[in-house]
């Protein structure tokens, strides 16, 4: 099955934690982004909720219709990325598209304290307001030119995130394997769209290069908030060799911009709620 080539993609960051320019658009800590592809048809994929607080808002000024959404995509199970799901479905009763650990607990070690990073809405809840689930561990083709990940091998240096979860009453290590990101190609090359990147946005460019050819962007979450600093440098190193455009959002940190400018600055793309990009 060949992956196909969009004529344009177009990409609003809806919630994310900073907004670069002065205006209207708010951000709060979580990450969603619209994302129109426009092929032999149209097509609209709302990746993400954030936390539900800012979602409308940013909707409304980016003059985003509701009705524009074909499919709700879920990156992962954490809150500031499923937080605005129960408020989406208020609009639109679009499919969601998730990984079948969608509901699964999900313990994140932040501050030396626990804390419950899981979906803050029960399947029955969300299925309550007319929630639709299709459940893929598969990279899941939208349409031509544009797909949903599936699950991402862990192939890199990247290491398995600081996620928990219980396993026979005990809290242990979580891999994360429902972390998926949007892949999407257009002329420039491939588009990746990731939400925190907990397989590693290395891992993630690695499977999206397979699938797409040459990389032109790699936009999104890159969690290396908390990472160490080796390991945000060689993030760096390995992203300037595989992407045009590296625009870290939300779990990103504010490290990682500096390690990529002081590489390839022509290569970072500051990016905020309400920021729209083009390809």
């Amino acid at each position: 099955m060949t992956f196909g080539e969009l004529k344009k993609v177009e990409i609003t960051i809806l919630a994310d934690n900073n907004v670069i320019k002065p205006g209207k658009f708010l951000a709060e800590y979580g990450f969603s982004a619209f994302i129109k592809a426009f092929g032999d048809d149209e097509l609209g994929i709302l990746l993400d909720t954030g936390c539900g607080e800012v979602i409308e808002h940013n909707m409304e000024l980016a003059k985003i219709g509701w009705d524009e959404i074909n499919y709700i995509v879920l990156s992962h199970r954490h809150f500031d990325h499923t937080g605005g799901l129960m408020k989406v479905l208020e609009h639109t009763k679009a499919p969601i598209v998730a990984h079948p650990s969608l509901f699964e607990p999900s313990f994140l070690w932040i501050r030396n304290k626990f804390i419950d990073g899981s979906i803050p809405f029960s399947k029955v809840q969300l299925e309550n307001k007319g929630a639709r689930f299709y459940f893929i561990r598969e990279m899941f083709k939208l349409m031509d030119g544009i797909a949903v990940s599936g699950e991402i091998p862990r192939v890199s240096f990247e290491k398995s995130p600081e996620t928990f979860k219980l396993e026979d009453g005990k809290i242990v290590n979580d891999p994360m394997l429902d972390d998926m990101a949007i892949f999407a190609k257009a002329k420039n090359g491939g588009i990746v769209i990731t939400g925190c990147a907990h397989s590693g946005v290395v891992n993630t460019a690695i499977k999206a290069k397979e699938v797409m050819g040459d990389l032109h962007a790699v936009i999104g979450g890159f969690h290396l908030i908390f990472s160490p600093q080796e390991r945000i440098e060689k993030t760096a190193e390995e992203l300037v060799k595989m992407a045009n455009i590296l625009a870290p959002t939300h779990c990103s940190g504010f490290i990682i911009h500096g390690e990529i400018a002081k590489r390839a600055k022509d290569k970072l793309m500051p990016v905020g709620s309400g920021i729209k990009l083009t390809f």
